[in-house]
């Protein structure tokens, strides 16, 4: 019988299960190794892929150039459109500017209400939707001085009635030549809320023609020409 020497078989057994786990270990390690440095190149190449040239750059640059341009001009347009809109309806000399003094006078007409009623309320010309938001006015000009002859309605709880005005430029703003309306039923009576003709204000050229019949204010001991109307009665 042969006899092996104990620590002999003690070094065979760990050689033999020890050589495998160092040969697995070192395995592990080199391919961890290498997929760390494909990762590393894979992302150099993605990074260097993805990252523009100097003519994509360029191209996008033009491209955003082009689309502000284009967003500055609109809100150019837009802002200029908004002014010329706010300059008339906030003009301190403009129909809209005129017809409001106008409506507020004749509301606030103690003869305007006994004759309509209460709860005066004022439109323009009917259009062909059936709205009555248009405004007639006739600008004009006469030495240098810009007005406004403008009709618009007042319609009260029982009567209705045709307004007239003549409004000029003065060196301190604006006056109304003449303000007046008419109702539109008997007794047809002729109500003067403001006249200004024949006074200082008022220039001694008269108006251009207009080939409508006059209608004669109601005398207040002046003698003033017949006042003609923008527009025919109905």
């Amino acid at each position: 019988m042969l006899v092996i020497p104990v620590h002999r078989c003690l070094v065979t057994q760990l050689t033999t299960h020890t050589l495998p786990i160092i040969t697995n270990s070192r395995h592990f390690t080199l391919t961890h190794n290498l997929l760390a440095v494909k990762k590393s190149l894979t992302k150099n190449v993605t990074r260097a892929t993805s990252t523009p040239g100097f003519g994509q750059k360029a191209k996008e640059a033009t491209r955003t150039t082009y689309y502000t341009a284009v967003v500055v001009v609109g809100l150019g347009m837009t802002g200029l459109m908004m002014y010329a809109v706010f300059k008339e309806l906030l003009s301190s000399f403009s129909p809209q500017t005129v017809y409001s003094a106008a409506v507020d006078k004749c509301s606030a007409h103690p003869r305007v209400n006994d004759f309509l009623g209460d709860s005066v309320k004022s439109y323009g010309e009917e259009s062909r939707r059936g709205r009555r938001q248009h405004i007639s006015h006739l600008p004009y000009e006469i030495e240098g001085k810009k007005g406004f002859r403008i009709k618009f309605y007042l319609k009260g709880q029982r009567r209705t009635a045709t307004a007239h005005l003549d409004a000029r430029q003065t060196l301190s703003g604006w006056e109304f030549r003449y303000l007046y309306l008419q109702l539109d039923s008997y007794p047809y009576e002729v109500i003067v809320i403001e006249d200004n003709r024949g006074t200082t204000f008022d220039s001694p050229s008269s108006l251009p023609s207009i080939d409508y019949p006059a209608t004669t204010l109601p005398s207040d001991g002046n003698d003033l020409p017949p006042l003609p109307p923008l527009f025919p009665s109905k």
